[in-house]
């Protein structure tokens, strides 16, 4: 139960007064509670009614047992907020607690498995305007100070706890019957009009796509979001009150079409996050990957509806692929699922491998067990540990009964595992007549580890293009029979961006592919080839100069804006190197 008073100048501290009630299992023990802002030995401490000394420890609040109960206790704590988490300007505070910051503005049990329900009270100068995770209930002015005092909310993790209060506007509309409101700065009432009516069509065409996949209505009752200028992280999933970077969705009437698709991405990958990570949030923050692969994984699936015409299946691909294997084909590649000992070092476990690798990952996961099981296993994830807490091997065992695939064999290999396989085509032709396809996979670190993923292997043969879909559970896959008395002119192994991995040409493909792409009629085909071949240069297969004089004729006859953007930035890469 949080109040706080906002005063109207930054020179005056944010005060407030936080009542924790909560349940004890040991209270033969001090209590701890998590408070790291300047001042904090200056708060007043009251334990079931009995005032006790205030002792602040390596950014804690260290309560004596003498006091505390098992079972139902009270604390309450008078203090002064620390002012870097609430992002405080003349007249507009909001706050960004992840992953564990709320603490250093106010004390609180800052961990993701402590899930509580708040009610917050805020009190700011009359004429700004203020939003917090739970409905507003009521506001009393008195004189120029206004208090407004927010419903409680569902149980919520604190690094999803969010207020904004300061001069703002309201725009409000209803969508298939719920309200929702937008908090915005802006001034340019061109801009606002021509952005308004698209940024709440997308949240509730985006509600609509998420209550559908899970069969689970929206969690939060209300929704809202706010506009932040210059908003840090572009984003941020807070329940009920999401908040954005202002300028990322309030475009300008030049907005390119990757404008308009990052916008409904971004507001599709919110959005999803109400139901994985708000109503179940990871039990630590070393699953964090599993929340934010989700958000885009359903995301993907949004915005495939909202933009038909666009190659979703090539977008994938260079945005996933490329910076996944930038850093699995390194020797400091991690694996998706990290060990975290301390809260503080959560940061570090954000980027290419949690956000562009496990959205690969999890679309092989539903390909090998099939889409309407692994929906129906993420429903009983969803249902069973709804406003608590789960694990990734929670999620495991709810898809585990759909399945004869050793489900946690695959999990170690590919979430507790570093680094990806080196797949070769073997290809073998003689006197016009194919005497034999594999596929073999095998470890570049030597460690006899093995990837189970399906694929989709792309086989060029006499001007056409044929899939062949294999399942690499072991170590080799033999596809001759497969290729039905198709001689092919080149195997993409990794074709129709499926597969991950490193994929060898075999010798017949690489030279083939060298002078060929352009002749590949699907831009998704073309740009695997071209991935093929970035791995032959990188991997010694193919000389930097030969790739040069193969890239340069590629690009002057390529037409797919995705690809000659991608294939620029590859050309340049390897011109400076």
């Amino acid at each position: 139960e949080l109040a706080l008073s906002i005063p109207d100048t930054l020179a005056q501290p944010v005060t407030g007064t936080n009542v924790l009630r909560f349940d004890l299992a040991d209270p033969t023990r001090p209590l701890v509670i998590d408070f790291d802002a300047e001042g904090a030995a200056d708060a007043t401490i009251t334990a079931n009614g009995v005032v006790v000394p205030t002792r602040a420890v390596n950014g804690h609040l260290v309560i004596p047992a003498a006091p505390l109960r098992r079972g139902d206790n009270t604390v309450r704590i008078d203090f002064r907020a620390g002012n870097a988490p609430l992002n405080r300007s003349a007249d507009f505070l909001y706050t960004w607690f992840v992953p564990a910051q709320a603490r250093r503005a106010l004390p609180c049990f800052d961990q993701p498995d402590l899930k509580g329900r708040w009610t917050v009270t805020l009190e700011h100068p009359a004429e700004w305007q203020s939003v917090a995770n739970g409905a507003e209930r009521d506001r009393v002015r008195t004189g120029d100070r206004v208090r407004v005092r927010f419903d409680e909310t569902q149980p919520l993790p604190t690094y999803v706890v969010a207020f904004v209060v300061g001069d703002m506007k309201i725009e409000t509309a209803t969508r298939a019957g719920r309200t929702m409101r937008m908090f915005h700065r802006e001034n340019d009432a061109a801009k606002l009009a021509r952005n308004r009516d698209a940024l709440f069509d997308l949240h509730a065409q985006a509600i609509e796509e998420v209550e559908r996949y899970t069969g689970i209505p929206y969690p939060f009752g209300k929704f809202d979001f706010v506009l932040v200028p210059a908003f840090q992280p572009g984003a941020m999933e807070h329940a009920g009150n999401i908040a954005y970077k202002a300028e990322s969705l309030l475009l300008d009437e030049t907005a390119t079409q990757d404008e308009l698709l990052d916008r409904a991405h971004v507001i599709a990958h919110e959005t999803v996050h109400m139901w994985f990570g708000n109503l179940v949030t990871m039990r630590w923050f070393n699953d964090v990957w599993t929340k934010e692969v989700f958000a885009n994984f359903i995301a993907d699936k949004i915005v495939a509806t909202q933009f038909p015409q666009m190659r979703h299946d090539l977008q994938f691909f260079l945005g996933n692929h490329g910076w996944a294997y930038a850093v699995d084909r390194s020797a400091g590649a991690n694996s998706i699922r990290q060990p975290l000992d301390n809260l503080s070092e959560a940061g570090s476990l954000y980027g290419p491998i949690i956000y562009s690798k496990s959205p690969v990952v999890m679309r092989q996961l539903e390909a090998l067990l099939g889409e309407a099981a692994f929906r129906d296993g993420v429903r009983t994830y969803l249902r069973r540990h709804a406003f608590g807490n789960a694990t990734w091997d929670d999620l495991i065992t709810a898809l585990a009964g759909s399945t004869k695939l050793d489900l946690r064999q695959w999990s170690h290999m590919w979430i507790d595992e570093p680094g990806r396989p080196v797949i070769r085509t073997e290809l073998e032709v003689k006197d016009g007549r194919v005497q034999r396809l594999a596929l073999r996979q095998r470890d570049p670190l030597g460690r006899n580890r093995v990837w189970p993923q399906q694929l989709r292997v792309t086989v060029g043969c006499a001007g056409q293009t044929r899939r062949i879909v294999a399942d690499l559970v072991s170590r080799e896959v033999d596809l001759t029979r497969s290729l039905d008395g198709c001689v092919p002119d080149y195997v993409l192994a990794g074709g129709e961006g499926w597969g991950y991995g490193e994929f060898e040409l075999d010798a017949r493909s690489q030279s083939y592919l060298e002078t060929g792409i352009p002749r590949i009629g699907d831009p998704l085909a073309r740009g695997v080839a071209w991935s093929a071949l970035w791995d032959a240069m990188l991997g010694g297969r193919m000389t930097p100069v030969r790739w040069y004089e193969v890239a340069l004729l590629n690009r002057r006859e390529e037409r797919d804006v995705q690809l000659i953007e991608n294939w620029l930035s590859d050309l340049y890469i390897v011109w400076w190197r």
